[in-house]
Formats: structure tokens, C-alpha cells, sequence
């Protein structure tokens, strides 16, 4: 297999996600998330309920659900229960896409039918979440990476709105200095720092600026001051009724927009998340992905019946964790529980609340900044080629016009009720069919099933031979089809002796992309990782007996490229053969 040069990306990761640092640190770090996660989980519940004309103890209520519920979620990803989780440091909260359908079916049909149409939002991200590999050649890494690269563009007309407010009787530019010291603080320690003082970057940074902002006077200490130490909302569990009537029909396609958005969204994060919080690069698990969006779905779940607004896993952890370089699951504990104490905190709100606009656009313009950029490095990581720059360009493109207002705002604004406003959604969903449409009028695919046992080698070789005299390959790329698809077998067999994978069917496609030969090996699920092992076959440290790795060597040599994808309910391997190596001798 031609060698890839992927540069260690992690070298100064301090703990990865199943190392335990102090507890100092871990309790520290966790708190600092939480601080820097408050406001985003606030605001959103109180400008869509206030938007919508509900009454103060009402958007009191909807604050307390959504932090108790993220605090929730925000834990069980970091320590997943059986399928509900990731495994990693990943936040949920409020998202600011679902502000609009909110507002929309609160007008039109009150608590009841908002809780019904977030309900069944929600069953449909539980049933995508457990069937995500049906999808696997539409959520693609280049669509999740194109959902990473639009975050920080849905996000820039915010941080350019708040970044010279202030209060009344003061000056636009003392909004401009704090936010100016915020970032200079953050940047210089996250450059210069040494690596206690890195992750304390955000918050030394915020603190910075909060002084500044006090000597100018735009903190509101009253508001601080009023505020109860402990309480609950003066509002108890609204009532949650049933609506199936013309409304709901009517918005079910906005919410369910909305959803896919939010799932993508997950899925984006939960493969950036995977990418940082490791000292050595490992092959993406799907498993992980599939964990993460149900854990979204329950939380958009526990929304409707709770009535506030519809949560989505944030990637904003992934930017934290990347300043920060500690990515040990203890601080996603430690943050869920945060989270839901200060619930019960109202004193503890205020204060986050109290911070000027310009010191938290600043920060977002730090954190966001790298998100950016990993979106590029998912997009790459699959290989580019015309099709994949072309669904990057034009869906970058359209998600940031639809952002900004640029394209069709006549029109486009009073779709989908005024989803396509979010150049998220509306870059997601181009993305998405464009790579539908690539799917479907791509070559013909020639499949095989039969069952995962040596006696199927002939069988695998005659469909191998079958498929490239169709397309015409030589006598030479064909002889190295079949030893791929030989060796690929081989390696597939050697968990077989373990009962759980026993007997296990297999189907194989294949079909041509850019004059190569892919094919595509499903199994049912089992341990281990193909592409992780190859990588691993150079390692002196690796204690795996030799003869074990016969097939891996070959594998690596026969083929360009070989991915390994795990789902709960299959393993997907997809090996490619270069038509340019059908001339040389395997």
C-alpha cells in the first residue's frame, strides 16, 4: 500500500481520553468548560421562548431544563451506557438552529404541539442513530467536514455584533478593548504557555477581560447581587399535551430539517472529537458516532418532554481541547455535573450573564478559529478529488451566502420556516445531495453475499475476476484483485475462532471511482481495528506475533488505500487498487 505521510498531529496532547490527570486539574478544567458553555445554553432557551411571548417564569423553566438535560447528556457521552454516548468530552446544549421552529409552533399551537413535533424529531434520530451505517456513503468525512468549516461562519455574524456592545451611557471602543485583551491574553498563553499554564488559556483570558471590563463599568453588579444563591424556577413541568393537527404536519418537515442538521452536526463532532483526544491517530470508530447521536436524540427526547428548546452536541469541546491538549473522559464527567449544579445557582448564572457581549465574542473567535480548520483536515483525510472539491466549494459557498444573506433573500428566507437563514443547515443539506446525487449516478456497483468462512475464497475470486473483465483491467491488475480479495478474507478470519463472530455473513460490492477498483468487504461487527493494525505493522513495540501480520503486509502492499469502519451492527472495509498499479508485480 503506497505509505501516507499524516503528520502527528497530537505530539503535545498532555492526557488522552482514557488517562486520568490530577484531580485538580480535571475538577479545574471541567469547571472552565462549564463557565465557557453557560451562556450558550442560556441564551438560546430565553430568545426563543421570549421571542415567542412567553411569559418570564416560563423561559425560567425552559433554562432550568436545558442545563439540567445538557449536564445530563454531557456526562453520559464522556461514560457511555450500553449504545447512549461517545465515550469522549463532548458538550450538548441548546442549538440556535432550532430558534426559529421554535418560535413557529409555539405561535401555532402552544407547549403541546411544540413537545410533540421535538418528540418525534427525536424517534427519528434514534432510529438514524441505530441504523447510521445505511448512510455511510452519504455522511461522508467530506460533508462532516463541511459542517465543521460552517460553524465558525454561522457563528461570525454573532461574535461581530457583540463585539463593540455595551451597556448604555458607554463608549463602542471600551467594548473593543476588552475584547481585545481577552484575545491577546488567550492567544499569547496558548502560544507561549508552558504546558501547565496552556489550559488555563480560556479562562485567564476571560478573567482579563472581565477586569478591564469592571474598571469601565460594564458589568451589572445589581443583577449579580439580586440573584438567590440556591433556588428553583418559580414555574413547575409545563403541561405537555398531543397535537397531531394541520400545524403539526405543516412544520414536521422545519423540525425534521432541523434534526438531520443537528445529527450531522453530531457526527462532525464525534470524528473531530476522536481526532484530538489521542496521543497516536487512530482510525475513525463508528461505534463512537453512533453512540454520540443517540445520546443527542435522548437529549432532544427528554427536551419535548421537559418543553424547552431542541439540544445538538457541540463541537466547541473539540476547539477547548485542542487549547487546552487534555482530553481525559474525567472532565466530561466533571462538566455534565457542573452543569446540572448550576441549575440550581441562579447567583452562579448571573454572573456568566453579567460579562459584556465583546469579552465572550472574543472568546468564540478563538475557539472557532480551529474549527475551521480540523473541517479541512476531515475533508482532506478522505483524498480529494474533483467531486469531493466540488461539494466543498459549492456547499461552503451557499452556506455562507444563505448566512450572510446574500443569495435569494427575497425568497430563501420564507422556506422550511426560515431554516435556510442558518448557512449550517443550508451548506449541510446542499452537501448532502450533491453527495446523493454522486452516489446515484455513479458506475454500476456488482455485489456478492455469501458467508464468512475459507470455502468462500473461490467464490470471492471468481466475482473478483467477473468485475474486472467487465471493466476491462489487465491480466496483471487482475491477478492483484484477487490476492486483495484473498488476503482481505484472510485477515477478516482470524477473529473467527471467537464465538461471537462466528458464522458471520459477508457481502462484498465492488465498482470502479476514478479508474480504481474499490471494493467493500460487510461483515457483522467484531473487535478489533484493520486499519489500526496495518498502521501499527512498523511499530517495534508491537508485541503481535509475526505470522499474524502476514496478511496485513500483503494487504498493505496490494492496495492504495484500506479503511476500516466499525458500526454496532457491522464492520466495513473498503480497499482500493490503484488501475495504475495493474502494470507492476504484486
Amino acid at each position: 500500500m503506497a505509505e501516507k505521510t499524516t503528520p502527528d498531529w497530537n505530539s503535545e496532547l498532555l492526557y488522552q481520553a482514557d488517562e486520568q490527570p490530577p484531580k485538580p486539574l480535571a475538577f479545574g478544567l471541567g469547571m472552565q468548560f462549564t463557565l465557557l458553555s453557560l451562556g450558550g445554553i442560556v441564551l438560546m432557551p430565553t430568545i426563543a421562548f421570549r421571542t415567542a411571548g412567553a411569559d418570564e417564569s416560563t423561559v425560567a423553566w425552559a433554562v432550568f431544563a436545558s442545563l439540567i438535560i445538557a449536564g445530563v447528556i454531557t456526562g453520559l457521552q464522556a461514560f457511555p451506557v450500553k449504545r447512549f454516548g461517545a465515550g469522549y468530552v463532548l458538550s450538548t446544549g441548546a442549538t440556535a438552529a432550532a430558534i426559529a421552529v421554535t418560535v413557529d409552533a409555539l405561535d401555532a399551537g402552544g407547549a403541546p404541539l411544540f413537545a410533540t413535533l421535538v418528540v418525534v424529531s427525536a424517534i427519528l434520530q434514534f432510529i438514524f442513530s441505530y441504523r447510521i451505517s445505511m448512510f455511510r456513503r452519504i455522511i461522508t468525512p467530506t460533508v462532516s467536514g463541511i459542517i465543521l468549516m460552517l460553524i465558525p461562519v454561522t457563528i461570525a455574524p454573532i461574535v461581530s455584533d457583540r463585539l463593540a456592545e455595551v451597556s448604555p451611557g458607554h463608549l463602542p471602543s471600551e467594548g473593543l478593548i476588552c475584547a481585545l485583551v481577552t484575545t491577546a491574553v488567550i492567544v499569547v498563553i496558548s502560544l507561549r504557555g508552558n504546558a501547565r499554564l496552556r489550559p488555563w488559556a480560556p479562562i485567564i483570558g476571560i478573567g482579563s477581560g472581565g477586569v478591564v471590563a469592571g474598571a469601565y463599568g460594564l458589568i451589572d453588579l445589581d443583577t449579580i447581587a439580586q440573584a438567590s444563591w440556591l433556588g428553583l424556577p418559580s414555574t413547575a413541568w409545563p403541561k405537555i399535551g398531543v397535537d397531531l393537527g394541520p400545524s403539526f404536519w405543516g412544520l414536521l418537515p422545519a423540525f425534521m430539517l432541523v434534526s438531520i442538521s443537528c445529527s450531522i452536526r453530531s457526527i462532525s463532532a464525534a470524528l473531530a472529537i476522536q481526532d484530538v483526544s489521542w496521543h497516536k491517530t487512530r482510525a475513525p470508530d463508528l461505534r463512537a458516532v453512533q453512540g454520540a447521536v443517540a445520546a443527542d436524540a435522548l437529549a432532544n427526547l427528554l427536551s419535548g418532554l421537559g418543553g424547552t428548546i431542541m439540544n445538538s452536541t457541540r463541537s466547541t469541546t473539540v476547539a477547548l481541547i485542542i487549547n487546552t491538549q487534555v482530553a481525559s473522559r474525567s472532565i466530561g464527567l466533571t462538566f455534565g455535573l457542573t452543569l446540572v449544579a448550576f441549575a440550581f445557582v441562579p447567583k452562579a448564572i448571573a454572573l456568566v450573564l453579567a460579562l459584556p457581549p465583546s469579552v465572550l465574542a472574543a472568546y468564540l473567535i478563538i475557539m472557532t478559529a480551529t474549527l475551521f480548520v480540523k473541517g479541512m483536515q476531515l475533508v482532506v483525510s478522505g483524498g480529494l478529488n474533483y467531486s469531493r472539491m466540488l461539494i466543498t466549494g459549492l456547499s461552503f459557498w451557499i452556506g455562507a451566502s444563505c448566512q450572510f444573506g446574500l443569495l435569494l433573500p427575497d425568497k430563501l428566507p420564507l422556506f422550511a420556516g426560515g431554516l435556510f437563514n442558518n448557512g449550517l443547515a443550508a451548506g449541510g443539506i446542499t452537501a448532502i445531495t450533491m453527495t446523493i446525487l454522486l452516489e446515484f449516478t455513479g458506475g454500476r456497483r456488482r455485489s456478492l453475499e455469501t458467508y464468512l468462512k475459507v470455502s468462500c475464497l473461490p467464490e470471492l475470486r471468481k466475482f473478483a475476476a467477473a468485475f474486472g473483465n467487465d471493466n476491462g483491467f489487465t491480466q496483471k491488475m487482475l491477478m492483484r484483485l484477487d490476492a486483495v480479495v484473498e488476503e482481505t478474507l484472510l485477515t477478516l478470519l482470524e477473529d473467527q475462532t471467537d464465538d461471537r463472530v462466528r458464522n458471520r455473513n459477508l457481502k462484498v460490492t465492488a465498482h470502479v471511482e476514478g479508474g480504481d477498483a474499490v471494493l467493500e468487504f460487510i461483515a457483522r461487527s467484531s473487535e478489533g481495528n484493520i486499519e489500526d493494525r496495518i498502521a501499527l505493522l512498523d511499530d517495534v513495540r508491537d508485541s503481535r506475533p509475526a505470522e499474524r501480520d502476514i496478511s496485513l503486509h500483503l494487504l498493505r502492499h496490494l492496495a492504495s488505500e484500506v479503511q476500516h469502519r466499525q458500526y454496532h451492527d457491522i464492520d466495513l472495509i473498503t480497499v482500493r487498487v490503484e488501475s495504475s498499479k495493474g502494470n507492476t508485480r504484486p
